[in-house]
């Protein structure tokens, strides 16, 4: 019996290695907009680096670190995938929702908060390498400083984060 759970232990760790996915992105595109003031875009490029991993076939969890640069917001972004065929072979429509959490910097100023993002991917059968094409809302809070006019303040503006990435994906 002892053998007998080895070798399903060993099963379950090879599976489960079999369907992880290393993910190396660039954010082409960065907006940071609060309810009722216009759009203010970064620029240069951020990096992303991410671990995701399928739990089923078409549902699985994840965790990305973006490195925004000089004008972005440093993000780790914990989420739950869901994958959905959309009639191609080598594609599949992403969706995401997750919890983003500032770094660095800006983690002085905002609060983490819920996030979402939409997506495709393309991925050929039996090849390793994908490409993915997502677009990420970060709902960010901006830190009260103690003050009851600011927190009223801060209360009604809705601060969003938004970013398109491109990722390279790597499944082993």
């Amino acid at each position: 019996m002892t053998e007998m759970k080895k070798v399903s232990l060993l099963l379950i760790l090879i599976t489960t290695i079999a369907s992880a996915q290393l993910r190396l992105g660039l954010d082409v595109s960065r907006e940071l907009s609060m309810s009722g003031i216009e759009a203010e875009k970064a620029d240069g490029m951020g990096f992303t680096l991410g671990y995701e991993q399928m739990l089923l076939s078409l549902v699985g969890v994840g965790a990305e670190y973006s490195l925004a640069g000089d004008e972005g917001i440093d993000m780790l972004y914990g989420y739950a995938v869901g994958k959905i065929p959309v009639g191609f072979p080598m594609a599949r429509g992403i969706i995401r929702a997750g919890y983003s959490l500032p770094m660095g910097d800006a983690s002085d100023f905002y609060e983490a908060g819920l996030a979402y993002g939409v997506g495709l991917r393309v991925k050929p059968p039996l090849f390793p390498v994908g490409i993915e094409a997502l677009y990420t809302i970060h709902n960010l809070e901006m830190k009260s400083d103690g003050d009851d006019f600011s927190e009223m303040l801060m209360s009604l503006l809705e601060l969003k984060y938004n970013v398109l990435t491109v990722t390279a994906t790597y499944s082993f």
